[in-house]
């Protein structure tokens, strides 16, 4: 798998799923295998998503070197979730999630992966 590969799946996804109302995505290609995906995700109740992933592929594995998700509605930040070393008592791989109604932060194992954030968002919708 290419970086290329990687957005291609990304625009596809995001062009086909039935929670969007409209996608801006922009990428850039620093290599084969590593680059930046950006964009803003515009759901159908008019709230949205901002993302920003710089992937890295080693032998088919995708690595979120930085990544941010963070979901918005009625003009409230509802959750982010990112890898910023940016807060005590976080150890690497720094992966952790911010929820804005109880204003902590919750440490994960991994990376979420862009269609589990997007999923979870929906969820605000109904």
């Amino acid at each position: 798998m290419t970086f290329e590969d990687y957005a291609r799946i990304v625009d596809s996804t995001l062009e086909k799923h039935w929670g969007i109302a409209e996608a801006q995505v922009n990428t850039t290609e620093l290599s084969r295998v590593y680059g930046v995906i950006k964009g803003t995700i515009i759901l159908l109740d008019g709230s949205y998503m901002d993302f920003s992933e710089e992937i890295f592929i080693v032998e088919n594995a995708i690595t979120k070197k930085r990544y941010r998700y963070q979901y918005v509605k009625n003009n409230e930040s509802i959750f982010r979730y990112d890898n910023y070393p940016n807060h005590p008592g976080l150890r690497p791989p720094y992966h952790h999630k911010h929820v804005a109604a109880k204003r902590r932060v919750v440490r994960m194992k991994e990376a979420p992966k862009l269609i589990d954030v997007l999923e979870e968002a929906l969820r605000y919708m109904f």
